[in-house]
């Protein structure tokens, strides 16, 4: 049957539950294509780090900083995606993330796909670059970086992407969602939202559920053109993201990139749980 699927992820570029939902949000991208649409929704997941607190994973308090390390990654050892905490004190010193969703909400202003493109972009500073996502000059560096036009981020950074911002966190209200991710998935005029980090079966089992039968999936050869095509297509790709899109082991998905990065094809970018690999030539993909 032909189908009409939305997913909507409710996120934070810090939240490290996000990060390790991108395997599955492209594992849906790849195996529903052009049946299947991927927006998102700013959350804010911290307003301000001096009253946050988060009882289920002991963090908030003096200790904020070795708190969120730890939590990272362990986080890291169970969705697979990589983190680095070499920096993790420049990272997870900000006061709010609330400046790095209105960034995203700044991006999408200028242009939808490069504002997806850019909270990608954003996720692998925070949790593999040791990057200050929360400071006005690395956020409008990393805009330009993906082909956004700075000067004019800058404007709506501080104007008409905070209105936005306040929208989407209306939205979260409106479905009753506190925690990140989340996801409202919709299937023609069937929708209902779940929370919490899910697999793809669950997700997939959802949306054949809304539709009422088996929706038709796509499932790509495992080969190493296809792979890079994939990268390619993206931009980067974590090894857990290749290993799930593919539906094979990550030994056999490492295998695979590093022939593609000894081939001059890739580069990799390690760190402390994982690697993750760039596209040769550019940060911008021809798609999300």
């Amino acid at each position: 049957m032909e189908s009409q699927i939305e997913i909507v992820e409710f996120t934070d570029p810090y939240c490290t539950w996000c990060w390790g939902s991108e395997p599955v949000l492209r594992h849906a991208q790849e195996a529903y294509g052009d049946q299947l649409r991927v927006r998102f929704v700013m959350g804010g997941l911290v307003e301000d780090r001096t009253t946050f607190y988060d009882p289920a994973n002991g963090i908030g308090g003096a200790q904020w900083e070795r708190q969120i390390a730890a939590h990272w990654l362990e986080a890291s050892g169970r969705h697979g995606m990589p983190v680095d905490m070499a920096h993790y004190e420049r990272v997870l010193g900000m006061p709010s993330t609330y400046p790095a969703n209105i960034a995203y909400e700044a991006a999408k202003l200028q242009d939808q796909d490069l504002a997806d493109r850019y909270l990608r972009r954003l996720r692998e500073a925070a949790a593999i670059e040791g990057l200050a996502i929360h400071e006005p000059g690395v956020l409008a560096g990393l805009a330009a970086e993906i082909g956004l036009d700075r000067e004019r981020f800058t404007r709506d950074f501080a104007g008409p992407a905070v209105d936005a911002f306040a929208a989407d966190r209306a939205m979260c209200a409106e479905y009753g969602v506190y925690g990140f991710p989340a996801f409202l998935v919709r299937v023609g005029e069937r929708a209902q939202v779940i929370s919490g980090y899910r697999g793809f079966s669950q997700v997939g089992g959802l949306i054949d559920l809304l539709a009422g039968s088996p929706v038709a999936r796509q499932h790509p050869t495992f080969q190493d053109e296809v792979v890079l095509g994939f990268v390619d297509k993206y931009g980067s790709a974590a090894t857990r993201e290749v290993a799930e899109v593919f539906e094979v082991s990550d030994e056999a998905a490492d295998e695979a990139l590093d022939r593609l990065t000894a081939a001059g094809l890739l580069e990799c970018v390690p760190a402390e749980t994982g690697r993750l690999y760039r596209a040769v030539g550019g940060v911008t993909p021809k798609g999300r």
